[in-house]
């Protein structure tokens, strides 16, 4: 059997992917889970054996065919590196502050000007193939290929997509050379629609990201969606606005730096430092100018290349509030974001053009379970009971799990899921999951200061049964991997879940979904009325979800959740035990 493997090797979200020889994907994960690093920062996306572990399960001695997220222009050519950075640099020096900050500035935005593939991904296929040499008793050298980093993302999005014919829209921090392209996609193929300019520094995800920087908050740990959730807080400053909004135009199919840029970065830089709910009116401005410039893009896409489906990707499109008005604010019908549209999700692009190429004329089969990633250890989660931690006996098996879990939770209990295949991607999706009793604000209170330790204001999303989604949300439209943030209807939002702008970054549950994220509900449904549950990623701040037992043993022992559930087996807090009163109580 040959395995084809897809490695996202860009600055961050290093990922790898494996696809088997019907083109099925068989595994994906972002390095950051094993690793323990939030974004994996310069990480090499093969963490800890990940890839041997692969090839034990699914290639035995068959053939490697491994595939990297960037071009071989990209990859081999350090004069356009080279020139891409100079540009990028000159533009950021232009606008480096004095004082205090300019330091901090300087570290910040030359390490976002060099944008790259990393030196490391030669070296990356070169471990690679010494370990399948040395260890697996391989003969066949692996086939490398390289691929154009937007691709990747058009391909990861469009074959999960449930469209045979649409307009695919990629929009990023920067990928070579452009933060933006647009692809026709029909059948499993993707024609290139704009015109690629080799070195359009223009991005949109950059001046959020700057804005983001500006109000206090850290871009390099992914925290744009802070910025995001605190814009609901804040109003509009026009003078802010109308500088922002003049730094970028649109122009025949790609963005356009205007002459204002600078003075745009001028104007924020000395906001930084006053304190987060001080930035919320900048807050509310960014997001609004990110909104205004996608949405014209989306538009004059359009207009000029037509179609009733999109298909949206690139870091942008992990800006919910913006992708829950996109149906709304353009002439499009229906829209597609997938599960990973980061650079994570790049590795799976990378593996499926792997196996294109070497299957041309084969079509792969469309992906869209986001379940794909490492399972808990059976064997970790028995040997807790030599240390103590026994898990209680619940009878019914899965089904009595499910109707356990949803009682703990109508009961004011805080419950961590890990059970499982992980999520791939940055959402919690039921299967690494904290959830808890959504109809109160005080436990949406609870959860970021005594379990999440975080910000007041962030908000946490509602999981809904799908075939409940129209009676609690305007203009309900199916958000499988909490993509969207819509509107609830009025009076329907239950307030632990309920964003102060009147939205919810909302799951979809249906058949598509992990099967016993949609039996709790279906049981705290039946005992409460509420076909909803609060969700939030199982991580505290600034780590990204757990990984292993040990990670999930961890945050359940240092935080405030009350009941753990680790595949089949689920465990309570010292303090819920009979004749002692309950944590759930409060």
């Amino acid at each position: 059997m040959t395995v084809f493997l897809g490695f996202s090797c860009s600055q961050h979200d290093p990922s790898v992917a494996a696809v088997d020889e019907d083109g099925v994907v068989l595994f994906a994960e972002a390095n950051e889970r094993p690793l323990k690093n939030k974004r994996g920062w310069h990480a090499p996306p093969d963490a800890f054996g990940v890839v041997d572990a692969l090839l034990d399960r699914y290639a035995g001695n068959g053939l490697v065919d491994a595939s990297l997220t960037w071009s071989r222009k990209a990859l081999a050519s350090s004069p356009y590196l080279s020139r891409i950075a100079r540009l990028a640099i000159s533009g950021y020096e232009r606008v480096r502050p004095a004082g205090r900050e300019a330091d901090l500035w300087r570290a910040w935005t030359l390490r976002h000007a060099l944008y790259r593939a990393p030196t490391s991904a030669d070296d990356l296929l070169l471990n690679l193939e010494l370990r399948l040499r040395q260890r697996r008793g391989f003969r066949e050298r692996p086939v490398r290929r390289a691929w154009d980093h937007h691709l990747c993302h058009g391909v990861t999005a469009c074959l999960s997509s449930p469209f045979d014919e649409a307009l695919c829209v990629v929009m990023d921090g920067m990928g070579e050379g452009s933060s933006t392209s647009v692809y026709r996609f029909r059948g499993d193929r993707l024609e290139r629609l704009d015109r690629p300019a080799l070195t359009n520094l223009a991005s949109l995800g950059q001046l959020f990201s700057q804005a983001c920087y500006a109000a206090g908050f850290d871009p390099e740990a992914g925290e744009e969606w802070k910025l995001m959730g605190l814009a609901a807080y804040g109003s509009l400053d026009e003078d802010l606005y109308r500088d922002l909004r003049g730094a970028l135009a649109v122009d025949d199919g790609r963005l356009r730096a205007m002459r204002g840029y600078a003075p745009a970065m001028e104007r924020l830089l000395p906001l930084r430092g006053r304190g987060h709910m001080a930035n919320a009116n900048l807050a509310h401005t960014a997001q609004k100018v990110f909104e205004d410039i996608l949405m014209d893009f989306l538009g004059r896409a359009h207009q000029r290349w037509g179609g009733e489906h999109l298909v949206l990707t690139g870091g942008c499109a992990l800006n919910s509030s913006a992708v829950g008005k996109v149906l709304r604010a353009t002439p499009f019908r229906h829209l597609h974001v997938p599960m990973a549209p980061g650079d994570d999700g790049n590795s799976v692009g990378a593996a499926l053009l792997g196996w294109r190429a070497a299957n041309p004329g084969r079509t792969p089969p469309r992906f869209v379970s986001p379940y794909l990633g490492s399972e808990i250890s059976r064997d970790a989660v028995a040997r807790l009971a030599r240390f103590g931690i026994a898990p209680r006996p619940v009878p019914g098996g899965e089904a009595g799990l499910a109707e356990a879990v949803a009682a703990d939770l109508a009961a004011g209990r805080i419950v961590a899921v890990a059970r499982g295949r992980a999520e791939f991607g940055h959402r919690a999706l039921g299967a690494r999951s904290i959830l808890a009793d959504p109809r109160e604000a005080a436990m949406r209170d609870r959860i970021n200061a005594s379990v999440k330790f975080r910000e007041e204001f962030r908000p946490l999303a509602p999981s809904i049964l799908h075939e409940h989604g129209p009676d609690y949300f305007e203009d309900y439209v199916a958000s499988p991997y909490m993509e969207r943030a819509l509107r609830w209807r009025p009076g329907r939002a239950p307030e632990g879940v309920r964003h102060r702008d009147g939205t919810g970054r909302l799951q979809s549950v249906g058949p598509w979904s992990d099967p016993f994220l949609r039996a709790v509900i279906r049981s705290f449904h039946a005992a409460t009325g509420v076909p909803i549950v609060l969700n939030t990623s199982f991580n505290v701040m600034g780590r990204p979800m757990v990984h292993d037992v040990e990670d999930a043993v961890g945050v359940f022992l240092t935080s405030d959740i009350d009941v753990l559930v680790l595949g089949d087996a689920l465990f309570r807090k010292e303090a819920d035990r009979p004749g002692v009163p309950g944590r759930g109580s409060r």
